[in-house]
């Protein structure tokens, strides 16, 4: 998508604002970039036979080769512009993204019984489910999972919960009314990931008025650091302890991530496009 951007805007001979939303380092380690070059109106890599980036080289040396010829970039956390100049070489803007702040909302609905542990995201190993599913093995409650999501850990985790006798429900076709519904029946939104560009889970569950646990990962402190509790990566006691402390702890106040609306974001997304729009 971004050569395809910088294809049309080089066509139409108009602006190019790129937004990068994360630079995986389970894609990129420690490799460089492929060099890359532009031939007529296509572009054209090298591979490096040695030292490049682990996987989907091609998608992020042409990701870099547009984003350093654009003429601003964008990311939404300070994790991402720090990556983007250690990975890319390149500077950019935080200019935050949003929740969608008209469908998670505070609200009154129920909770389910037994308490619920909800996580909404990727089912793939960075996501870091497996630990949700030990920790409420280890809950001196009853409490039941529910992941919703798509990806190949599907099959994985729901053995892992068979073998540790926790009740989960893994849920891989969710239309948005499910999604929301789960938010606003759930105990805790527990957000485990190691690694996020920006983190919508635990932003969202603020918004629904959940108690949220997450990993302790730069995105989570930045966006929900007042309103969450944070348990160190690896460590499922410090996640039981936090999972417990939640289910018996009050609500987040919304307010605290309203910053993050859509209202909020388009009014930055307009500031940082008007200088392009004369």
């Amino acid at each position: 998508m971004a050569e395809r951007a910088w294809r049309y805007a080089r066509l139409r001979r108009v602006a190019l604002v790129i937004y990068i939303w994360d630079i995986p380092p389970r894609h990129t380690g420690n490799g460089l970039y492929d060099p890359v070059w532009c031939v007529g109106n296509r572009l054209f890599r090298l591979p490096r036979p040695f030292g490049g980036y682990r996987v989907r080289r091609g998608l992020y040396s042409r990701q870099r080769y547009v984003a350093a010829r654009a003429d601003a970039i964008w990311v939404p956390s300070n994790l991402t512009r720090d990556m983007l100049v250690d990975r890319f070489g390149l500077v950019g803007t935080k200019v935050p993204y949003c929740y969608d702040s008209e469908r998670f909302q505070l609200s009154e609905a129920g909770r389910e019984e037994p308490p619920t542990l909800l996580t909404v995201s990727r089912l793939e190993p960075y996501k870091n489910q497996p630990a949700v599913l030990r920790a409420a093995a280890r809950c001196r409650r009853e409490v039941q999972v529910r992941l919703i999501g798509r990806g190949a850990e599907s099959r994985n985790l729901a053995s892992l919960a068979a073998l540790l006798g926790v009740r989960c429900s893994i849920q891989t076709d969710a239309s948005d009314a499910i999604v929301t519904q789960a938010y606003q029946r759930a105990s805790v939104v527990v957000c485990p990931s190691r690694f996020e560009g920006f983190g919508l889970t635990p932003v969202e569950g603020v918004a629904s008025g959940v108690p949220v646990v997450a990993s302790e990962i730069p995105p989570h402190r930045e966006f929900v650091g007042a309103a969450a509790r944070f348990f160190p990566l690896e460590d499922d006691t410090a996640l039981v302890n936090a999972i417990e402390a939640a289910l018996d702890g009050d609500r987040p106040d919304p307010g605290l991530v309203q910053d993050l609306t859509i209202p909020a974001a388009g009014q930055r997304f307009f500031s940082g496009l008007s200088p392009f729009l004369g």
